[in-house]
């Protein structure tokens, strides 16, 4: 298995194309003469080798050339300087085609014209920066041996791609190496080295025979206007289910109905799919053998793992007689709340059950006693019922809507209505990126301002999700006072730098109360050490006082 990754760029002749970004031809003559000058560039040593390379040939080269040196290479999931630091990328041992990243020059590029032999490469350690469900950056290290087992794979599953393979998702992952560089490498297809970021460069590259490898966050955002020159050979989708209406609309748009892979990064590829019609069961990958583990989670064995027995993917499964099976939920996504065990899939489908939500997810909120927090893309009918009650009304309408399949502990606390669930690069929702959406303003919303000298006007809207409205109180939530002198006081700090601390006050007059979603006018006044705020709502002055700075 191994002489047939790298044979084809071994053997083949130094004028034949490999790659291409649709100016510039990466031949095999040149990714081979690029990969001794990586070898010869990282000299004797044991440290690992860090490899980022936003082309894909440049990729083939850096990692062939590492491995030739003797390196277990490493690959970050991106380049973000601090991102860099924290996984310990710099030095000579950090290898790349971007110019200037960790002080250094690009130290991997195709040249134009050359070629070299490609050495016999041992069986050397790839390791995977991965972020988990806490967005910790972690190492998951696979042998070469484990990743050309899984190529093998998808050549017996697929065959060879008839024409050129290329994506929207990045190579340095795991399912774009194995999909967009080893397998059409391995059965010497043509690349697209750059990664496609929209569907209109994606309809401007195909041709006849094509492949895409594509992710759920790309498949669910197709714009309606982009049309494909010809029907693609096949579409690849992984990093998460892609609905069943996503699928669909793709294959009617695209005229291919994309084949959805199920793995990760410790398992490798584990089966595939091709949601035709509703309740389409997963088929393994051949070599993969599955089962359901004690705690009734998808259990798997390959030799993509490294490991004899079985490992836990952590998903609840119903496998059938045919061996083909349904997943039925994520079993590790249970959190306690008030002392009680909740399911957070449970939580979501309950919530994609009502006619407002178009999806959601549900998280735990460590910062919030661990009450449950439910992000929720609308429906058109959603969104109107929004529109016309207002974010705290609406919230409130959704959990009574739940109380009849969700006990107390199970529903929401905490609303955040969005256009779009975040997800990071590989379409995989990440629970520290969930609750960042929960971390709430102290500030109001500005609809309007105007600030002349000494005299400042903002026109405001108490949103919902402001912190102060956070159990004061639970039912019907107000303004406190001590939060309305909070707002004028960090207004002013804001326009004139002035520090109105609240250790001093006067005349504070706290007439009504101001209610979420409220439009409220703040009219400030400043003379010398002393600001004189008034807050109206239609005209009506509801709070006023003076505040001191400190002489």
């Amino acid at each position: 298995m191994m002489e047939s990754l790298w044979h084809f760029l071994s053997t083949a002749a130094p004028e034949t194309l490999v790659a291409t970004d649709g100016k510039r031809a990466a031949t095999a003559g040149r990714i081979r003469a690029a990969a001794r000058r990586v070898t010869e560039y990282l000299g004797a040593g044991e440290a690992p080798v860090v490899l980022y390379c936003e082309d894909a040939a440049n990729f083939i080269a850096g990692f062939a050339g590492a491995l030739a040196a003797g390196r277990e290479v490493r690959l970050p999931g991106h380049a973000a300087p601090d991102y860099l630091r924290e996984i310990g990328a710099g030095g000579a041992a950090f290898v790349s085609d971007l110019y200037g990243v960790n002080a250094i020059p690009a130290s991997v590029c195709v040249p134009d014209e050359a070629d070299a032999v490609l050495p016999p490469l041992p069986d050397g350690r790839v390791s995977f920066f991965t972020s988990g469900s806490s967005g910790e950056p972690k190492l998951c290290m696979k042998s070469l041996h484990q990743l050309a087992a899984e190529v093998e794979v998808l050549r017996r599953q697929w065959g060879a791609p008839d024409g050129a393979v290329a994506g929207t998702v990045s190579h340095q992952h795991i399912y774009g190496m194995l999909f967009r560089v080893l397998w059409p490498l391995s059965s010497g297809a043509r690349i697209f080295s750059p990664q496609l970021e929209t569907w209109e460069a994606v309809a401007a590259w195909l041709e006849p025979g094509g492949v895409i490898v594509s992710s759920p966050a790309h498949l669910s955002r197709i714009p309606a206007a982009v049309h494909l020159p010809v029907v693609p050979a096949a579409i690849f989708s992984s990093g998460g289910p892609l609905s069943l209406q996503d699928a669909q609309n793709a294959g009617a748009q695209f005229g291919v109905i994309p084949v959805e892979v199920l793995g990760s990064t410790e398992t490798g590829g584990v089966a595939w799919r091709q949601q035709s019609a509703a309740g389409i069961p997963w088929t393994p990958m051949p070599e993969v053998e599955i089962r359901s583990d004690d705690e009734g989670a998808l259990a798997v064995r390959s030799p993509f793992t490294g490991h004899e027995g079985f490992l836990s993917m952590g998903d609840a499964v119903e496998i059938s007689e045919d061996g083909r099976f349904v997943l039925k939920g994520r079993l590790d996504r249970i959190v306690k709340v008030e002392g009680k065990r909740v399911s957070l899939p449970r939580v979501e489908d309950v919530l994609k059950s009502q006619p407002e939500v178009s999806d959601a997810a549900a998280i735990d909120l460590p910062a919030r006693q661990g009450a449950l927090g439910a992000a929720v893309v609308l429906t058109a009918e959603g969104d109107a019922l929004l529109a016309r009650m207002g974010r705290f009304r609406f919230s409130r309408h959704l959990r009574t809507a739940l109380k009849s399949r969700l006990e107390s502990m199970e529903q929401p606390r905490y609303w955040r209505f969005i256009s779009r669930l975040p997800e990071n690069a590989q379409g995989k929702r990440v629970a520290a990126d969930l609750r960042a959406l929960f971390v709430s303003p102290e500030l109001p919303e500005i609809d309007a301002s105007d600030v002349d000298g000494d005299s400042a006007r903002f026109d405001l809207r108490l949103q919902p999700d402001l912190r102060w409205f956070e159990g004061h109180f639970p039912d019907q939530p107000i303004l406190p006072g001590v939060a309305q002198l909070h707002i004028a006081a960090k207004f002013a700090e804001r326009i004139w730098g002035s520090v109105f601390d609240g250790r001093e006050m006067s005349r504070i007059k706290f007439k009504r109360v101001m209610q979420p979603e409220e439009r409220i006018s703040l009219a400030l006044e400043r003379s010398g050490s002393r600001l004189d705020f008034k807050y109206s709502i239609d005209g009506e002055v509801v709070a006023s006082g003076t505040l001191r700075s400190d002489p």
